[in-house]
This record gives structure tokens, sequence and C-alpha cells, in this order.
């Protein structure tokens, strides 16, 4: 039988190894023990988050599209003052729109923006930096 009883769960004595074995994963953490910081609890939550998670190397999948959608901004913005080609100034736009789809699907509901024209690229490149 050895370490299941008889319904096949793990018996008590192998719970506790194998909690004391994550307890000790837990410890090798370098915030183990540490309070949190006074600020922690006030404010906003996701701002919290957003501190903790840059604190510890980590970075949403959005931050990402954001970056890539406000320098292909910039480079439209280039191409319009440098007289380009029409369509080839509308195709830009176009990638900017569906990395905007893209980055609305995989953000916060309260940093979704709007799409990019012709006429708003400029204003919202301000938005977008």
């Amino acid at each position: 039988m050895g370490n299941r009883d008889n319904s096949g769960n793990d018996n008590l004595i192998d719970r506790i190894i194998k909690d004391s074995k994550i307890d000790d994963e837990m410890k090798k953490n370098p915030g183990f023990g540490k309070p949190f910081p006074k600020n922690f609890y006030s404010g906003d939550t996701y701002s919290n988050f957003l501190n903790t998670a840059k604190n510890a190397g980590y970075l949403p999948p959005w931050i990402s599209i954001q970056k890539e959608i406000r320098e292909k901004i910039a480079l439209t913005l280039k191409m319009i003052e440098q007289n380009a080609i029409e369509t080839k100034i509308k195709s830009s736009i176009d990638e900017i729109n569906e990395k905007i789809v893209k980055y609305n699907g995989s953000c916060p509901p309260n940093m979704q923006r709007g799409k990019i024209s012709i006429e708003n690229i400029a204003k919202q490149y301000k938005v977008w930096e």
C-alpha cells in the first residue's frame, strides 16, 4: 500500500512533506518575510499591481504592443511629412489599427484606445506617447 490509503489519496505524512517542500521554495523568494510597503494598500489596486510586477521584472504583453503602436505611429507621421504615397500611408494606418484591436483585447478596459485615421493621427500620437 505504501504512500496512499485505500481511497487512493495521499496520506497525512505525504501531504505534510509536500507542504514543507512548497514552504522551502517560498522562503527562497527575496521578499519572503518582509512587510508590504506602506503604500501597498492605498490607492488603485491596478497601479499597485503594475508597480509590483514592474519591480519583479514582469511586463504584461500589451505593454510591448503599446510600444509597437507608438513606433508605427511615429513612422507613419514621418511618411505623411515626407508626402509619401497615400496608399502606403493608409496601409500603415491599417496595420496600426490591427495592432490597436490586439492591444484593446489584451489591456484593461480603462486603457483601451480608439482607432487611428489620417485626420487624427497627430493627436493620437500624443495619446500613445
